[in-house]
C-alpha cells in the first residue's frame, strides 16, 4: 500500500450498515438453522476448522443478505461515501481532495480460508481469508494541484485489486449470557498490480479540460491505493456488525468457554 500520509473520513450510513434485504430462496431459513444448531464449539480442538466450514457454507447466504438477522447484501458491498485528502507531497507533486460516492465492492464472498486461530481464554479469532477478485467501482469528485495547475474533475472509477490478503482479527467480550464483539480490524495486503481507470471525466477548467483529463488518469493508481485504508475500514465495521448479529441468534452454551 502507497506509505503517503492521507486523511480520510469514511461516511456509512446506519441505515446501510442494518440495510433490510427480502429473501427469495430461503437463505434466512438456511442462516437460522446455521446457527442454532450447536455445531462449533469453544472446547472443541477442531473448533477453527468447524468455524471455517460454517464460514464457507454461510457464503451464499451472505452474498444474497439475511433479513431476519438484519445483515445486509455483501454482493456488492454498498459503500455511501469515501474522503480522501492528499497534500502533504512535494511541491511538483499531486495534491487533491477527493470524495468518491456510491461505492460498491463485488467479490467479498469469493473468500477463502488460508488460516483461522482461536484463542478461547481471550474471547479473540484471527485469521487470514484470500480475495482473488475484489472490484470496486463508484462516482468521483477530484479538485487539486498539479504543479502549479488546478484540477478539478468528476466521473467514475473503476478498480481491480489483483489477488489480495485480508488479515482479520475479532475481539469478544462476555455481556452478561451474551459474547458480543467489542472490536474487529481488517488489514488488506495486494500482491498483484492495482488496475484501476476512469471513465466519463467531465472537467470545469474550460480550455485545461485535456491537461486535466491527463493528470486525473495519470494518478487513478494513486488514488485507489489511498482508498485501500477506508476500504479496510468499512470491511471491519461490516465484519463486526454480522459477528455481533449472528452471535445474537447463537445458544450461550455454544459461544462460551466450557
Amino acid at each position: 500500500m502507497l506509505k503517503s500520509i492521507v486523511k480520510f473520513v469514511l461516511v456509512v450510513s446506519l441505515g446501510c450498515v442494518l440495510g433490510k434485504h427480502v429473501s427469495k430462496d430461503g437463505t434466512d431459513d438456511k442462516m437460522e438453522q446455521i446457527a442454532q444448531k450447536p455445531v462449533c464449539h469453544y472446547s472443541d480442538p477442531g473448533v477453527s476448522g468447524c468455524i471455517i466450514r460454517v464460514a464457507e457454507q454461510a457464503r451464499k447466504l451472505l452474498a444474497h443478505g439475511i433479513q431476519s438477522f438484519g445483515i445486509q447484501p455483501l454482493e456488492p458491498l454498498k459503500i455511501p461515501s469515501i474522503r480522501l485528502r492528499q497534500h502533504n507531497m512535494p511541491q511538483n507533486r499531486f495534491k487533491y481532495d477527493a470524495w468518491l460516492s456510491d461505492v460498491s465492492l463485488e467479490g467479498l464472498t469469493n473468500y477463502t480460508f488460508n488460516s483461522l486461530d482461536v484463542y478461547p481464554d481471550e474471547l479473540r479469532v484471527s485469521g487470514n481469508i484470500s480475495l482473488p477478485h475484489l472490484m470496486m467501482s463508484g462516482e468521483y469528485v477530484v479538485i487539486g494541484e498539479f504543479q502549479m495547475l488546478p484540477v478539478e474533475s468528476t466521473g467514475l472509477i473503476y478498480a481491480n485489486f489483483t489477488y489480495c490478503t485480508a488479515a482479520l482479527e475479532a475481539v469478544g467480550a462476555k455481556v452478561h449470557k451474551r459474547i458480543v464483539i467489542k472490536d474487529a480490524n481488517v488489514k488488506m495486503r495486494c500482491t498483484g498490480p492495482v488496475d484501476a481507470s476512469l471513465k466519463e471525466a467531465h472537467s470545469t477548467t474550460g480550455e485545461m479540460e485535456m491537461v486535466t483529463k491527463h493528470i486525473v488518469h495519470m494518478h487513478a493508481m494513486e488514488l485507489t491505493k489511498e482508498v485501500q485504508p477506508a476500504v479496510e475500514t468499512a470491511l471491519s465495521m461490516v465484519l463486526e456488525d454480522i459477528a455481533n448479529k449472528f452471535l445474537k441468534h447463537v445458544p450461550p452454551n455454544m459461544v462460551f468457554p466450557a
